[in-house]
């Protein structure tokens, strides 16, 4: 067998984007300006929204959009156990409390029938996160926050281009949030963007990225400074030119290595079926329980294959070390659904640049597992 490392991601960058950098940098004009315009409005009209925000990253997205919305002290938030951390700690940055509902085991997405399990007087928000590049129910969870009144947040940060009932995530709840890391589907360095059809919170999510300012002396708010430059918008236009390509290959990547570990006895493949567009982040696979065989066995195996993976996520958010330092005692928390799951999920490689020899080693070795 081949020695060669298959690496699990890759940032997808070419010639174009270079040259788009470049002209950016000739351009002498560095902080936001025309190319941020330009790629607020090009996302915008990819995802459906009327309104795009570029700002510093994924985390600030969610951080400004909660704020914007009027998010903050002792409110609570309701929020996924299986993600990355930053999608509570943009609550806890505005003192409010994040409130943990189960995943829905098939495509490992919040719930809404937990959702409403842990709505009290105090929630304010829901922030479903589109894992791994699977759509969350929203359907219900719309419903759910138009009962109660609530502002939905989607988190999108592995979701670029994934579709629920013919909508684009992100379009879907009062505004979404997206990073733009470096290797999510489309990556503009480091960045993030929010969506939105409010015209009025997209003007709120401007003057809190940027100092508070309503003009150039003018401060109405306290705010931050986590603006979008010029340099990663121009890498971001030519980026989202691609990002349909990109999926499509991310897609059928995924789609060939998973059809075929459904054939094995040992594996699990956690994906719901219905009218979404998966545009797998991850390429997620698990080791089912009375297998006879563990998630660690499976590392091991890859691991002395040479091929890469991501292994996330290995405990629930709610027992994170830091919310106790924060005061937070979630110790009373059990979600089974996500117990089940945290550290069972492995990411497969499956990056658009991936070579067709590749893929078949990767099939190859998990047969010989």
């Amino acid at each position: 067998m081949s020695s060669k490392f298959i690496k699990v991601a890759t940032p997808q960058v070419g010639e174009e984007e270079i040259q788009a950098v470049v002209e950016a940098i000739k351009s002498g004009r560095y902080a936001s300006g025309p190319r941020v315009e330009a790629f607020e409005e090009a996302f915008s009209k990819y995802v459906g929204t009327s309104y795009g925000v570029g700002v510093s990253t994924g985390t600030a997205a969610l951080h400004i959009a909660l704020e914007a919305f009027g998010i903050g002290k002792g409110d609570e938030v309701i929020v996924p156990p299986l993600t990355f951390f930053a999608t509570v700690s943009a609550v806890l940055y505005l003192g409010a409390i994040p409130v943990f509902a189960d995943i829905d085991e098939d495509n490992l997405c919040l719930s809404a029938e937990s959702c409403r399990k842990v709505v009290t007087d105090k929630t304010k928000a829901i922030i479903p996160v589109h894992f791994a590049g699977a759509a969350a129910r929203m359907d219900p969870i719309m419903e759910l926050a138009s009962e109660k009144g609530l502002i939905v947040i989607e988190d999108c940060a592995q979701a670029h281009g994934t579709m629920y009932n013919g909508r684009v995530v992100g379009s879907i709840g009062h505004a979404g949030a997206f990073s733009l890391f470096a290797t999510k589907h489309i990556t503009t360095g480091e960045g993030g963007i929010i969506t939105t059809n409010d015209e009025e919170i997209a003007k709120i999510c401007k003057m809190l990225r940027s100092h508070g300012m309503s003009d150039r002396d003018t401060h109405v708010r306290l705010a931050y400074n986590n603006r979008l430059n010029e340099i990663g918008a121009a890498m971001g236009l030519v980026q989202l030119t691609k990002l349909d390509d990109l999926n499509a290959r991310r897609i059928a990547n995924s789609e060939y290595i998973l059809d075929e570990a459904r054939k094995l006895p040992w594996a699990n493949v956690p994906v719901a079926e219905g009218d979404m567009v998966h545009t797998y982040f991850w390429c997620p696979i698990m080791v089912k329980p009375d297998s006879g065989r563990t998630v660690e066995e499976l590392k091991a195996h890859l691991d002395a294959s040479g091929i890469g993976y991501r292994h996330r996520y290995v405990n629930p958010l709610y027992k994170q070390p830091v919310l106790k330092t924060l005061g937070l005692d979630y110790s009373d928390v059990f979600l089974p659904n996500a117990e089940k799951t945290v550290g069972q999920v492995l990411g497969l490689p499956n990056h658009p640049s991936l070579p067709e020899e590749d893929r078949e080693r990767v099939v190859e070795v998990l047969k010989a597992f």
